[in-house]
């Protein structure tokens, strides 16, 4: 059983107003992976944010929704507050960030997928270069959960790369997180 978990509660700094609400194709960048998750068979679908516009959204599409009160302080503490609502029975959970409009299903289930063959954390790669959304077997949710400050599940992963496995994909688009104005324009 696994737990899909969007975060959705940063304060786009890098782009200087909130990126989750800024216009794609049409509708806001946060609706993009909130309906990617609605429409694949996960046992549980978590959201974390503070903006009503993206809790309402997210209740209409059948997620439980979670507030990050310290997300000001990092995305480790949004991370932790999607971490403690995953479900105990969950096997796995997979962290998505909301500002990731072009990820897929074929590399949402392949990343699953690897994750339960495995019982390791799985995490993307792009030309060598980590990325995200990444795959916790539930072994490591209480890391997730004890998560301050700036970083996310990555710090977790990089305390445990014999525990670690990397699928290399190679279409980046698929992978892009709008987090500044250059990369908002050249995707839009």
């Amino acid at each position: 059983m696994i737990a899909a978990v969007v975060l959705a509660a940063g304060l786009s700094r890098r782009m200087g107003q909130d990126k989750l609400l800024l216009p794609l194709n049409g509708q806001p960048v946060f609706t993009y992976p909130i309906d990617l998750i609605a429409h694949l068979p996960f046992d549980q679908r978590v959201l974390v944010t503070n903006t009503p516009e993206i809790r309402d959204y997210a209740q209409k599409h059948g997620f439980e929704v979670v507030p990050s009160p310290d997300a000001a302080l990092g995305m480790g503490h949004s991370v932790a507050a999607g971490a403690q609502a995953v479900d105990e029975r969950m096997t796995a959970a997979i962290f998505l960030n909301a500002d990731q409009p072009f990820l897929t299903a074929e590399l949402v289930h392949t990343l699953c997928k690897t994750c339960l063959d495995t019982d390791k954390i799985t995490v993307p790669r792009i030309d060598g270069r980590p990325s995200s959304p990444c795959v916790f077997p539930k072994r490591f949710l209480p890391e997730l959960m004890a998560l301050t400050g700036d970083q996310g599940g990555k710090r977790v992963y990089r305390q445990h790369p014999e525990q670690t496995v990397f699928v290399d994909w190679t279409e980046e688009r698929t992978l892009v997180d709008l987090d500044d104005p250059e990369t908002y324009r050249k995707y839009r």
